[in-house]
Formats: C-alpha cells, structure tokens, sequence
C-alpha cells in the first residue's frame, strides 16, 4: 500500500484509531508522520473534525482528550524508528465511523490495550434517525441502517470472520478464500468470500432479504442452503420457512445507505416503516385500509418529513398532524 496515496492515508488512519491497523500500517504511518510535520497536522485535523461531531457522555469525552493530548506529546518528542506504534495504540481510543446522512459522527469506544490475542466483541446500534458506517478489523466495510443492531469481533481469527446482525446493513466484505465473512442473524446465515450484499432482517418483519451485488453468497436457513448469483435476490418467509430466489435490481435495495429509500408498487405499511425508522416518529392511521394501498416514489432523508408527507396527501387524499414525534394520519 503507498501511504503517499490520499485515500490510503485516510483509510490508514481510520484504521488506526480503530485500533485495527496492523503492524506494517503503524510502521508506514509513523513513517508518515515524521516525513512532514502538515502530516501530523493532518491527523489531529481529522481527530479534531471527529471530535467536533461525537456524541458521547462527558466521562468519554474527557477521556478521549487526555489520551489524544499524550499521544501528541509522544508523537512530538519521537524522532527515531524504535518508537513503537503499539505504546499509540495503547493511548488512542477505537472509534466507530457514524455516518448520519446531512450530518457526520464519530461515535468513541474505550478498547484498552490492544494486542493480537485481546478479542473484543463489540455491540454497535444505530437507533432511529441514524446511519452509521464501520470499517472491521479485515477491512470489511458496513453500512448500518436506522433501528439496527450489530456485533463484531474487534480483530478476527485466522480461520473464522463472524459477525451478527438485526436489522438491516450492507457489507462490502474484504476477499479471503481461506476465511469466509459469516453475517448471523435470527434466522439466517450468510456466507461469502469477499462481496458486496444487503441484508435486510428488522424483528417486526417474518419477511428477510438477501441482495447480492457482486461476489458470491450462501444463504443457510435449517436445512435450506441456496447460492446467490449477483443482481439476485433472496427471500426467506419465516412464517413458512419458504425460499425464492429471482432477479433485482440491487440499487432499490442499496441505495438507503445513500440516503435515499426508492420503492415500487410498495404498501404504506411498508412504506411508513421505513420513514418511522428514518424520521424517528411512530405514523398512527384513523383508517387502517390505507395500509394496504400501493405506491411507488422515492424518500429522501436529507428532506423534512413534511415535503414527503405532503406528496402523498396529494394523492391519497388524506390530512395529517404531527405532535412532536407522532404523525397522525385522519
């Protein structure tokens, strides 16, 4: 990897305040640091952008201030290469990349010291109103969507990648034949190599979707084991322990990470589940019969509520009230 590169720098970083660079990444990131003094500039730059945004409680806060404070006296008086990136890692806390669309957040986890035998399993929620992105140990990319829940080693092992979810998160997995990338959740057991997939599976629904994009999936429910082909999609009825497997097009499925839902021919049941989960509000109906009605649009989280609300009065023909976080629908 060339350091020199920007995008590598950035994601090095990342990595390192995660506390999940390796070796060689601390060793060229020190190398880095001590090439040009804008460098160092550039990381406590990004630390400060981070910190600008966290929400977190004063204790972690403060915590977070007096570690990254020693690290940048380390750093400062550290003028040869037996200075040990491993004395940083035991000073810097491991940071979750919360990506909130119209906002950005760093959410800041204590990890204590880091070592390759040290496993951590750490638990990530993004509540409602929130998207939250993360980088794992392997370099596996995750998107976590509103009102969902994921756990995750904080390093993994040589022959086994496991994580958990609920709700919804698209992955975009590192490639490793040798170690195949295990997503658990109630239901449900996805495997692959190295891929890029969605996987939608919220408590409320009996309905779980697999998308697949690129790569290779493998799908394992009970008995039941089904391959994947890329821009196919599986669909797993838990009611009926039914399967069915049919092409999509992946980037309805995808495309919440971006901010944006597209749906077609979908109820409002569906429909307003995913603007309580995005907007943080509970949608209560004088008529329930409009439940079952079908549209197709797209929501935009970045938009007020209000703008959505009003297209579909337009044609549903219907008036609404909201009361702090509760829309009424007469």
């Amino acid at each position: 990897m060339d350091i020199n590169n920007t995008k590598n720098i950035k994601v090095t970083i990342e990595r390192f305040i995660q506390g999940n660079a390796s070796d060689k990444e601390h060793k060229m990131l020190l190398e880095w640091l001590e090439k040009n003094p804008e460098n160092k500039k550039l990381l406590f730059g990004e630390k400060d952008l981070w910190e600008s945004t966290l929400i977190g409680s004063v204790r972690l806060n403060e915590i977070e201030e007096q570690q990254w404070i020693e690290l940048q006296k380390r750093i400062s008086v550290s003028k040869t290469k037996s200075f040990r990136f491993k004395e940083i890692i035991r000073i810097a806390a491991s940071v979750i990349i919360a990506l909130g669309i119209g906002w950005m957040g760093h959410y800041l986890y204590s990890s204590g010291t880091f070592s390759k035998e040290q496993v951590e399993l750490k638990h990530i929620e993004a509540s409602k109103g929130q998207i939250k992105e993360i980088f794992l140990a392997d370099g596996t990319h995750v998107w976590l969507n509103s009102d969902s829940k994921f756990s995750f080693p904080s390093n993994f092992t040589e022959d086994s990648r496991e994580v958990e979810l609920q709700g919804e998160a698209y992955f975009e997995v590192t490639s490793s034949e040798e170690n195949p990338f295990t997503v658990k959740t109630k239901n449900h057991t996805v495997k692959v190599t190295g891929t890029k997939f969605n996987i939608c599976e919220y408590p409320e629904s009996n309905i779980i979707e697999t998308t697949l994009v690129e790569g290779k999936v493998k799908i394992l429910t009970g008995n039941i084991i089904r391959d994947l082909k890329p821009g196919h999609q599986s669909t797993f009825y838990a009611r009926t322990a039914e399967i069915l497997i049919g092409e999509k097009d992946f980037e309805i499925y995808t495309a919440w990470k971006d901010g944006r839902y597209e749906f077609r021919n979908e109820t409002v049941e569906k429909i307003t589940s995913i603007v309580e989960r995005w907007w943080d509000v509970e949608i209560i109906f004088q008529d329930d019969k409009l439940k079952s009605d079908r549209f197709s649009g797209v929501l935009r989280k970045h938009k007020p509520l209000e703008q959505h609300l009003d297209a579909f009065k337009q044609v549903m023909h219907f008036d609404y009230n909201i009361e702090k976080d509760i829309v009424r629908i007469n």
